[in-house]
């Protein structure tokens, strides 16, 4: 039986609550190869590595890996950003794995778009809140980047998310970057607010501080994954399946 290593790697959280959610997401994720390894024969392993915080990094765990074993770097991460470009790759270079992929982030894909919804439909928001012109738009929270690539994609998940909504939406960034959550969340007085964030961590708790210093009747929705929701879960792992797929068909063209 053949061997494919997956280095899931996610950005790293002090959050308790932050590392169960995206345990949780490497869980489904194992379950998901599990249910495919009994048709194509194949044996798929799930590592756990980060990118800051938490250890094991990526490189230490691409240079654990067995060189005669193939690898395939999947991150678990919304956008394309300085980590994916740089630290992903770094990885693959200096691992000494032969046979070593990197796969695309996560998003922007609809299936975030949608989970996002449910988030906003847990605290009280439905299509009717948002109908007539004077509805002020949902507002994104994204955690942000340097890069302009991963900007456009933060972009593009909020467009993603006013196509599900049937309802504009104003994409901001929670890191000091122009526009930022305090000053859109300031200037729209939204009613709900939407972390583009996969787990609880350091840009929740920041997003839903910022939005409360200016807009306090703001509702902030719960970010895309719970540590006791499966389901949301497994959406994730699902996305992170979809990329994988796509990176591996594009090493045999």
């Amino acid at each position: 039986m053949s061997v494919l290593n997956i280095l899931a790697t996610s950005h790293g959280t002090d959050s308790s609550e932050g590392r169960q959610a995206i345990a949780l997401v490497r869980a489904e994720l194992q379950k998901l190869l599990h249910e495919r390894s009994t048709s194509d024969g194949r044996e798929y392993k799930v590592h756990e590595a980060y990118v800051d915080v938490q250890t094991p990094s990526v490189d230490e765990a691409a240079q654990a890996l067995p060189d005669g074993e193939p690898c395939a770097i999947v991150p678990v991460l919304l956008s394309t950003g300085f980590h994916t470009q740089v630290d992903l790759r770094r990885a693959a270079r200096t691992s000494g794995v032969k046979d070593i992929h990197i796969a695309a982030s996560l998003g922007p894909d609809a299936r975030l778009a949608h989970l996002q919804r449910t988030r906003l439909e847990e605290v009280g928001w439905h299509e009717k809140i948002a109908t007539g012109s004077a509805a002020p738009p949902i507002v994104q929270g994204a955690a942000g980047s340097s890069r302009q690539d991963g900007r456009a994609d933060m972009q593009r998940a909020a467009d993603l998310l006013a196509e599900v909504l049937h309802t504009p939406t104003r994409n901001a960034f929670i890191a000091a970057i122009e526009p930022t959550i305090i000053d859109i969340a300031r200037q729209e007085q939204p009613r709900f607010a939407s972390p583009y964030l996969l787990a609880d961590g350091f840009f929740a708790k920041k997003m839903r501080r910022d939005i409360e210093a200016v807009s306090a009747s703001t509702i902030v929705a719960a970010p895309l994954v719970s540590s006791h929701d499966i389901a949301s879960a497994r959406i994730i792992a699902q996305c992170a399946l979809s990329r994988l797929d796509e990176a591996l068909v594009a090493a045999t063209e």
